[in-house]
């Protein structure tokens, strides 16, 4: 006797095209990832009895009510080491609260079985098709970002999920908003750390701050963190509420409710501004910007990272004579001459910066500071203040310092 289930022939195919492509790693976004786990939730739930007769009545089940279940009597089943700490991660993680986003974060990391009569898993010619198409799933290189799990409760379609660290700074310049268990930015301040590159927008669910879960936290627990590492790098988790144009669906009620909308042609505006402000050295590789240096301060090894505001304000103050040079940033290094480029002031790998960025206040000026050596090791810094053609153009010289050197990002 033929011995099939529509369920098997989806899941071979998705597998069949996950093996197709070899030498792509399969992330949150890959076209075929959605699929194949909608496919193996059915499976898991096919033929599942959802409601256990206990003293207080039915109860009603899902698969993770029966992954527990294994996971208690994991001695009596000897369940494997690596699904016993799969399940215990599951357990202690704080983005899911439903048996239902419990199982598919659990899914997200491992695979297990259980053995209901009726399913799937519980007929032995087809459990024995179901381990030999997982087992090529094994062949597959997945390369999934497990902190992405807020909306497991309600969906398998992810969100963008962005990680941030900046160095420390007194404000973010971001306002935010509780909604049904969400921190929601509402608004974020021109020129703030926030606004760079437009790392955070109006609609980003804010995560996780200092690697602790904000979904569903109670409301003086970002308060509490902030105090608590203050003066330390800010280490940010946001869930993107925009996508190539478009919400992020599980958000829509939640944009209503805040009325958060998405100004598009301003965003388009500052990348059209970005690729015009970019001058190319084709001799170095490096892209030149003119600028004006309006002062140069020693810098007390213990402010080596927070006084960008400080040194801006001194030279404004000052009003020494500014003095023309030029800079070239490449992937590595800065380097800043005088206005002939033939004398050369300063020469940074961008280990050796520790912190720059602007004020509000003074959109066309900003200033940044470094070490005579690696930051971790120096023991003398100095800030530059500078003066460039346009705001525009300091936001292109920040951004591209901090993707030369990914732990140097903004101060206010």
């Amino acid at each position: 006797m033929s011995v099939s289930h529509p369920l098997l022939k989806q899941l071979k195919g998705h597998v069949y095209d996950l093996r197709k492509d070899t030498e792509i790693e399969v992330r949150d976004h890959h076209s075929t990832l959605l699929p194949l786990c909608h496919t193996l939730e059915e499976i898991f739930q096919t033929g599942l009895k959802t409601k256990l007769k206990t003293p207080f009545g039915l109860m009603k089940k899902d698969y993770w009510s029966w992954i527990q279940f294994l996971y208690e009597q994991r001695e009596k089943f000897r369940i494997p080491f690596a699904v016993v700490e799969t399940v215990e991660s599951v357990q202690c993680n704080k983005k899911t609260y439903t048996n239902l986003g419990r199982g598919r974060l659990f899914m997200r990391t491992a695979l297990t079985f259980y053995d209901p009569n009726s399913s799937i898993l519980g007929n032995e010619i087809m459990c024995e098709i179901l381990l030999s198409l997982l087992h090529e799933l094994n062949k597959i290189d997945f390369k999934l970002e497990l902190k992405n799990a807020s909306f497991l409760d309600e969906t398998w379609n992810l969100g963008v999920y962005k990680k941030y660290e900046f160095v420390p700074c007194k404000e973010m310049g971001i306002t935010f908003a509780y909604a049904k268990g969400r921190v929601v930015v509402v608004k974020v301040d021109e020129g703030s750390v926030a606004a760079e590159e437009n790392q955070i927008e109006p609609g980003d669910v804010l995560d996780e701050l200092y690697g602790h879960s904000l979904y569903r936290c109670n409301r003086g627990l970002i308060s509490s963190l902030a105090s608590k590492y203050r003066g330390l790098p800010i280490y940010l988790s946001i869930v993107k509420g925009f996508y190539v144009g478009s919400i992020y669906s599980p958000l829509k009620p939640i944009f209503e409710k805040l009325r958060i909308r998405r100004s598009i042609d301003k965003k388009e505006k500052k990348e059209n501004d970005f690729e015009s402000e970019l001058i190319s050295d084709s001799a170095t590789g490096s892209l030149k910007f003119q600028l004006a240096l309006l002062g140069r301060f020693e810098v007390p090894f213990e402010e080596k990272a927070e006084c960008i505001d400080k040194a801006i304000s001194q030279a404004l103050q000052l009003k020494l004579e500014p003095q023309e040079v030029t800079m070239f940033i490449n992937e590595r290094e800065i380097k800043i001459f005088d206005d002939d480029e033939k004398s050369i002031l300063i020469h940074k790998h961008f280990s050796e910066i520790s912190a720059c960025g602007r004020k509000k206040l003074c959109p066309d000026v900003f200033a940044f500071i470094f070490g005579n050596t690696t930051c971790t090791i120096a023991e003398e810094f100095q800030c530059f203040v500078l003066r460039a053609t346009s705001p525009i153009a300091i936001a292109n010289i920040l951004e591209l310092i901090a993707h030369g050197f990914v732990k140097t990002h903004w101060e206010v």
